[in-house]
């Protein structure tokens, strides 16, 4: 009887074992097959991205109607972001597509300059006109190459999934597939038109040099120690530390990655930059449990980071909510003034507030000393000026910066006609409403367009 009885219990133990490790399994291959299908989505949706681009340069170029041009120029501005988009979530490995990002940017802005353009009753010369035309044809070899891969993905026979990360860092995709990403973005580095024109994607602005790196310059070894004290790590995780490469680019830096003691895939990515061994940006790619903290609490968990970084009197002027984690961006105040340039987005998981993620490229690019202008408007000469619909809830001092990235003292009116939130900017020297931006709630967060 007591064999029976020790035999059943084995039975039992042997059948929970295996149940578990179905049960894990399972929930495995779930999430395994959602993720294949968001990078599924993400790839077709850039392929039709790249045809509409095709088609409305197309009709820009036909016709005669200024209205029409306005219409097509706008929705290419828009087709060309949404492309951007579709383009950074694929996982593509260290194959990170800067060319082809390039080319969308700059096509999208350029458009819009142009829709601005007609719709101050300017005309389109000549060159611009001939810039188009160089955009159709690259956009059309894009469509192309693109169109190339496409049966090979939808035939099941590449598959993205456990084949990269999308950060660049964790995993490899199928080397020919890689391989036919890389060609096509050299392709466009090779070949596509250089475009100068007053935008915040012309040659001339994407070469900016960095105004916020200080010190000398580090070694391999410092940046390592920058890398494990800059970390948010509330539970001593213990990590491997190794040095992968080197950034270059607008910020040369140390490509930095930390994995936990006994463990084969980094969990942290990092740039560490060799002037000053400033920490450029890093993503902690850790699992994210269930919420337990809200935004507040988020932003005082993200503000005393900041602080103890060495980056006081930040403030924060938007989040974003995503995956269990919440991306707060803050900027510095320089008296009365928020410095909108110089931003810094931190990224919070919610269920125990550790900062998983820090992105200060903006921050390094703009932030130095500065002269502001003398404000020659008072508020009261600002409320003057404004739509006498409006209903004003805030004014405050900003500094802002223009599509060519040309800083403006602005003040920011935070105010509603009806219903809808606007932010205004009038300039505090001249009183020219520099910007407006339509403040949208959605369940992520607040969005301006």
């Amino acid at each position: 009887m007591k064999r029976i009885y020790l035999l059943l219990i084995g039975l039992l133990l042997i059948g929970g074992i295996v149940f578990g490790f179905w049960s894990v399994s399972n929930r495995a291959y779930s999430a395994e097959n959602a993720l294949e299908a968001s990078y599924q989505r993400g790839f077709f949706d850039l392929i039709d991205q790249v045809n509409n681009l095709n088609l409305l340069i197309s009709k820009s170029l036909v016709t005669s109607s200024d209205a029409q041009r306005i219409m097509a120029f706008t929705t290419i501005w828009h087709q060309a972001e949404g492309a951007r988009t579709s383009l950074s979530q694929l996982p593509l490995g260290q194959k990170d597509m800067t060319n082809s990002q390039k080319f969308f940017a700059q096509l999208g802005d350029f458009s819009y300059s142009l829709a601005k353009k007609i719709v101050n009753g300017e005309k389109v010369t000549q060159d611009e006109w001939k810039k188009i035309e160089d955009f159709k044809k690259y956009s059309q070899d894009l469509n192309k190459k693109l169109r190339e891969l496409q049966d090979d993905v939808a035939s099941g026979r590449i598959k993205w999934e456990n084949k990269a990360f999308a950060t660049g860092r964790m995993k490899k995709l199928p080397q020919a597939m890689a391989d036919k990403f890389a060609v096509i973005d050299q392709k466009l580095k090779d070949e596509a038109p250089t475009i100068t024109y007053d935008g915040p994607f012309s040659d001339h602005v994407e070469n900016i040099k960095p105004m916020g790196l200080t010190g000398t310059t580090i070694t391999e070894s410092r940046a390592k120690d920058i890398a494990v004290n800059f970390v948010d790590n509330p539970d001593k995780v213990r990590y491997d530390i190794n040095v992968t490469g080197k950034a270059r680019g607008n910020i040369p830096a140390y490509n930095v990655e930390l994995t936990r003691k006994g463990g084969k895939t980094p969990e942290i990515v990092m740039d560490v930059s060799e002037k000053g061994g400033h920490v450029i940006w890093y993503l902690n790619t850790r699992a994210i449990g269930t919420q337990k903290i809200d935004l507040k609490k988020a932003v005082d968990h993200a503000r005393a980071f900041l602080n103890s970084k060495g980056y006081t009197n930040m403030e924060p002027t938007g989040s974003l909510s995503q995956d269990g984690t919440v991306t707060i961006t803050f900027v510095p105040k320089e008296g009365d003034v928020l410095l909108y340039p110089d931003f810094i987005k931190t990224e919070v998981a919610l269920d125990n507030g550790q900062i998983v993620g820090f992105d200060g490229v903006g921050y390094f690019t703009f932030h130095r000393p500065r002269n502001l202008p003398t404000v020659k408007l008072s508020k009261q000469d600002v409320i003057k000026r404004l739509n006498k619909n409006l209903k004003v809830d805030r004014i405050r001092f900003t500094l802002i910066p223009d599509p060519a990235l040309k800083e403006k003292l602005c003040y920011e009116v935070d105010a509603k006609l009806k219903d809808e939130r606007y932010f205004i900017y009038i300039n505090a020297e001249n009183g020219t409403e520099e910007q407006i931006l339509k403040v949208v709630e959605t369940d992520r967060g607040t969005m301006t367009m």
